[in-house]
């Protein structure tokens, strides 16, 4: 049996995924769609959630941005689930990019 603190939980928990107009979102709607899971992508046109992480996938992600970081030359710079901008409807978050400095933008960049 269910008690009224189970439904409450259900509803704090709830989410309700945006649905994409027929023609799809834009990489420009990634940042307009209010309360979006973190590390959402988009793909083609449609939000994709990324899969939870494991230990050993994080460790291996900061050992490769450590040893990137380390290497890289004066001119390029190195970020961690950074999405990039393919086209106007993809925005993938890859797990480590390397970029030239001159495409920062500012602190409020998001991609």
């Amino acid at each position: 049996m269910r008690d009224a603190s189970d439904d409450r939980l259900d509803d704090e928990l709830a989410y309700h995924w945006p649905v994409p107009p027929p023609e799809g979102l834009t990489a420009d709607d990634l940042d307009r769609i209010p309360d979006l899971p973190p590390h959402t992508e988009l793909i083609d046109g449609s939000l994709v959630a990324r899969s939870p992480q494991t230990a050993f996938h994080a460790r291996t992600v900061r050992l490769l941005d450590n040893a990137l970081l380390a290497q890289a030359p004066d001119y390029l710079d190195v970020d961690r689930e950074m999405t990039v901008r393919l086209d106007s409807k993809n925005r993938p978050e890859p797990d480590v990019v390397v970029f030239t400095v001159e495409a920062v933008t500012g602190p409020d960049q998001t991609w």
